[in-house]
This record gives C-alpha cells, structure tokens and sequence, in this order.
C-alpha cells in the first residue's frame, strides 16, 4: 500500500469494482446530499454512486476541507520506502508518537480541521441523510469526532478501502453499520 494523502491520484479499476458493489446497499436510499473530497478518486466514487441511487439527490458539493491529510514526504511510498528513507521518523511514527509528518500536516491540525468539517455538514445539512464519499484517514477522524472517541482509539479504526460505514446522527449518535463491503 502507497500512502497517498493530498496526491491526486485516480481511483483505480479495482476501486471502481468495489464502489460499483456498495450501489446495491444504498441505492434505496433518498440522499439529502452527495458530499465528497475535492480528490478525482472522492469524485468518482461519488459519482459511481449517484448513478447508482434510484433517485437523484437534491445537491451535490464538494467540500474542500474533507480533503486527506497531508503526508509531506511520505506522500506515494510505501511503509518499506519509508522505513528507509526516514528511518528515525518511522520508528517514532510505527510507534504511534508522531506528531504529524515530515513536510506534512500536523496530527493536531488534521484533527481540528476534520472535526470543524464535520461538524459544519452537520449543521448545514441537519435534517435527511447525507452521503459522505472520503478518505479512510478522513473517515477515522470523523467517526472518531461523532463518537466521542479519544484521538488515540479515533486512531485504531481501520476501515476499509470501498467500504459503507452508516451513522444515525439523531438526538443520539449511534453507529449503525461500520465497515460494510461486498
């Protein structure tokens, strides 16, 4: 796996399968909005999955700060070209005591802006469901935030590239279905 954060890379054949098989879970569903990452990868995504949707939903935005987290000079490479090309960096990273990345953004930073995103689509789109295309660092934050979770446990989630994860956001926040694929 390539760490690709804010490079905009295009979704691959392989991603475009496994957003093609999630229209079957939400395409029953009447979607307020289509929210996604201002990424071509985000984009198509969303755009496979409006097609999919039996009825069109009524806005469609692309929402600048749900962007990934910027990797800075880990950006592309795998966790073996890291290792070598900033071995004192990794160590500490692989230890989970990073405080961001090197020429990247900052944990704290990337926090703060995904949570304040969050936390504006929700108070912009309050009522109706809302379809959030995004990054698994973006979707770990978020969910994090929604969840009340400590940044470190926000950390541990691991969702999976092409997956539906659905959170009712009532009175109550719950998780209603984490991690799904097909």
């Amino acid at each position: 796996m390539r760490y690709h954060g804010r490079n905009d890379v295009p979704l691959s054949d392989e991603g475009r399968h496994q957003v093609s098989r999630l229209r079957q879970l939400v395409q029953h569903v009447r979607f307020a909005s289509v929210i996604h990452s201002p990424l071509d990868r985000a984009r198509e995504s969303a755009q496979i999955l409006i097609d999919g949707l039996h009825r069109a939903p009524d806005v469609v935005e692309e929402a600048p700060d749900l962007i990934e987290v910027d990797f800075g000079a880990i950006e592309g490479l795998t966790e073996a070209e890291i290792a070598v090309e900033l071995p004192e960096w990794f160590t500490v990273w692989k230890r989970g005591k990073a405080l961001g990345f090197p020429g990247g953004e900052s944990t704290e930073g990337f926090k703060q802006r995904i949570e304040a995103a969050f936390a504006g689509l929700l108070s912009r789109h309050p009522d109706g469901n809302l379809l959030v295309v995004v990054h698994k660092g973006v979707i770990k934050r978020g969910l994090g935030w929604m969840l009340g979770l400590s940044p470190d446990a926000a950390a541990q989630l691991d969702p999976a590239l092409g997956s539906l994860t659905v959170v009712s956001c009532g009175r109550e926040v719950r998780l209603k279905h984490w991690n799904q694929t097909l």
